[in-house]
């Protein structure tokens, strides 16, 4: 017989929990870039100077909390929605106008570049797909 799901636990933190972790953000020496990532979300770099760990934040609708994610295990084993990179990750936002929104265009780094060559050997009459391009922030065909 399957389980029934327990009641769904609240994602924003709790603000005693969240100050410790923003006290832990201010205290640390953290280095915060910005860094391209899925269209539409803003994706930064949190790098700790003194560990020399780096862990990559998700931020999908600045400045609501809501899905900020980071990959350390703080975030992943304590379940609060928040650590120490994602409030380092705001507190960078709210300082960084410039850094607020993500880009609506990928970068045309080396992926882009294997996939054009890839296409450039298909013969003429290939699969229509081949004709779409992605050009500013409409596809064309």
């Amino acid at each position: 017989m399957p389980r029934e799901p327990g009641p769904r636990r609240e994602t924003r933190p709790a603000p005693v929990e969240q100050a410790e972790r923003r006290t832990r953000a201010l205290e640390e020496p953290l280095d915060v870039r910005p860094e391209s990532g899925p269209l539409g979300v803003l994706t930064l770099a949190v790098r700790n100077l003194r560990r020399q760990t780096q862990y990559t934040v998700y931020v999908p609708a600045y400045p609501d909390r809501t899905g900020a994610f980071c990959g350390c295990v703080d975030f992943a084993r304590r379940d609060l929605g928040t650590c120490k990179h994602v409030e380092a990750a705001f507190l960078w936002l709210a300082d960084h106008p410039e850094g607020r929104t993500a880009p609506l265009v990928p970068g045309s780094g080396p992926r882009w570049g294997a996939v054009d060559r890839r296409l450039s050997s298909l013969p003429a009459d290939g699969p229509s797909s081949r004709r779409i391009r992605h050009v500013g922030s409409a596809l064309l065909g």
